[in-house]
């Protein structure tokens, strides 16, 4: 069971400053900078020189009757968003409260950390140091910086325990203290001493002048020894009168760093400095806007020649923002407009009817009664749901979305609907058309095209003169249509056959299959009719037909005018078009049949 993996509370806004802090602009995003237990005039001090400060704290010590007793942990903590940090400022030196915030953070009766009270006191930080050091460690290990304002350590007696039959058991003793919220600190021995009198080491780095020149007035409440490192030790950056290290820092490979320090006495100054000067040599990517001299990038020191060109620049974003926005405009208003024919493709009832009817309508027909509309006018009960009377015979429409393969009634209905109309009209020039929107769940093309209607449905159709078609022919004639602006007469025609209707205009006559891919020509068997140089082929393609002018041909390696059935002919083929592949239908395109 871990009792410490509760996330540290949201933190609560300071009314007395946030005000202030909040108005300062942010210059620097990065480094992300949490301060924790620091006064707020650190906080303020960064924040006035651009720098994207968050603050938090472990807690507060609070006191207790001094006794023998044991008494839980109670701390609230607040580090937002501690785990996305790159630099954390510690103050292990707190003022103590009057009393815990918060309740027990666990029932008596389960495993929860308790302290003894022979201090006075109860420190609570180590809860929320024990929640942050998994966290923490990845900072560090990731190249972060922790800045540490020592203190001594409490050394109050801890012990993993719960109350069992009004009697605290005792389970284990808990070893951890404030000082252990990265694995770093663990080995570092924190000895309680005391005094004013600091002095800047051998050690001549510019972190240890800076140091030591804020030792005057500031004090000191424990000595350190940072252990053994066999590789990059800890340095000692200041020391007592008696040569023990009072500040010390150590640095990984990869750029991560621990800098502890003692109590300073101007400790908003200090970090003002050592974000300016300091940090930025020894992790120059966690300042992207120092780096490599990037400030001169900054409009005080930009050249003037550099200056007029990025006006430029401004000038050609602002008009492709304002080009895009013309676009996004144009792009609402075509979906708008057009969105009917993706509608073809999931729609369903009434919304597929009219998508159905405007498909129509594009394709030339121009007398189409929606058969849905008058019934409902006059109270009556829905048959099919078009008809389409520019010519005879009268085609009865029967339209339907579905989610998977269409079945006897589906296909058939508007048959049934037909020999209705027969009897009613006392005509028999009536045909009937079933326009199924069929899988209308999946994508068009993951969908079972190449036979929908069952072998069966199409032999009924023939037999009743009943046309089958999906919504996806359909679709695939209107998207075809306008991009050859196809003559309707050659494309009206085909709502007229009978059985599984194949969307064919009737000015693309079928010579063959692609037997041969290359580059940038193809092989076809032409297994009827001829194509001469200068006519046109078209292939079809899974959505799209592609047409090409026919430059040259050639039959069995020798150069013909013409290419005639049982031949193998090859033609070139442009590689800006799509590839076709072997077995795709190719189709001789009559001239005289295009406006």
């Amino acid at each position: 069971m871990n009792i410490f993996n509760k996330p540290p509370k949201p933190v609560a806004k300071n009314l007395n400053a946030s005000n202030k802090n909040e108005a300062l602009p942010l210059k620097y995003p990065k480094p992300k900078i949490l301060l924790v237990d620091l006064p707020l005039s650190s906080e303020s001090a960064l924040k006035e020189i651009g720098l994207n400060v968050r603050v938090g704290s472990f807690g507060k010590p609070y006191f207790v009757e001094k006794s023998s007793n044991f008494k839980p942990l109670i701390g609230s903590s607040s580090l937002p968003n501690y785990t996305e940090q790159e630099i954390i400022v510690i103050d292990l030196h707190t003022k103590k409260i009057a009393g815990p915030i918060g309740e027990k953070h666990r029932p008596e009766q389960e495993l929860d950390i308790w302290a003894k009270c022979d201090q006075g006191f109860i420190d609570p930080r180590p809860r929320a140091a024990a929640q942050v050091l998994g966290a923490f460690d990845r900072i560090h290990k990731s190249g972060g910086i922790f800045v540490v304002f020592a203190d001594a350590r409490s050394y109050i007696e801890m012990v993993i325990a719960r109350i069992e039959r009004s009697y605290l058991e005792k389970n284990n003793p808990y070893l951890s203290d404030v000082w252990h919220f990265i694995s770093e600190l663990h080995d570092m021995d924190v000895h309680t001493d005391h005094g004013h009198e600091m002095f800047k080491s051998v050690n001549d780095s510019a972190l240890a002048r800076l140091v030591s020149e804020h030792l005057e007035g500031s004090n000191f409440s424990c000595t350190l020894d940072g252990g053994y490192r066999e590789n990059n030790p800890w340095v000692m950056i200041a020391e007592n009168k008696f040569g023990h290290a009072v500040a010390l820092y150590r640095t990984l490979k990869n750029g991560g760093s621990v800098i502890v320090l003692p109590q300073l006495a101007n400790k908003a100054k200090f970090l003002v400095e050592l974000f300016t000067n300091i940090l930025p040599h020894i992790a120059p990517n966690l300042f992207p806007h120092i780096e490599h001299g990037k400030w001169t990038h900054q409009p005080e020191y930009e050249l003037l020649r550099v200056k007029k060109l990025k006006a430029e620049q401004l000038e050609v974003e602002q008009r492709a923002k304002d080009k895009i926005a013309v676009l996004e405009s144009e792009l609402a208003h075509e979906r708008t407009t057009n969105g009917w024919i993706h509608d073809l493709l999931t729609g369903t009832g009434d919304i597929l009817v009219e998508a159905v009817k405007k498909a129509l309508a594009e394709l030339g027909f121009e007398n189409i009664k929606d058969v849905d509309e008058e019934r409902d006018r006059e109270g009556k009960n829905r048959r099919e749901d078009l008809q389409i009377l520019d010519q005879s015979p009268l085609l009865i429409v029967d339209i339907k979305g579905i989610g998977n393969y269409p079945c006897d009634d589906d296909a058939l209905q508007a048959g049934k609907h037909a020999m209705i109309r027969m009897r009613e009209m006392t005509r028999t020039d009536i045909n009937g058309l079933s326009i199924i929107n069929h899988q209308r769940h999946l994508p068009p093309l993951d969908r079972g095209n190449s036979m929908p209607f069952r072998r069966e449905l199409i032999d009924a159709a023939m037999e009743q003169c009943l046309g089958l078609m999906t919504a996806w022919d359909l679709y695939r004639l209107v998207i075809n249509s306008r991009k050859f602006q196809w003559k309707t007469d050659s494309v009206k025609q085909i709502f007229y056959k009978q059985g599984r209707i194949d969307i064919i205009p009737e000015h693309y006559i079928y010579i063959g299959k692609v037997t041969k891919v290359w580059t940038d020509k193809l092989g076809v068997t032409l297994d009827q009719g001829e194509i001469k140089i200068g006519e046109c082929i078209a292939i079809e393609f899974p959505i799209e037909f592609e047409e090409s002018t026919v430059n040259s041909i050639v039959v069995n390696g020798i150069d013909v005018k013409q290419a005639n059935p049982n031949d193998p002919a090859g033609f070139l083929w442009s590689s800006g078009k799509p590839k076709p592949r072997e077995g795709q239908r190719v189709f001789r395109v009559m001239q005289n049949a295009v406006p």
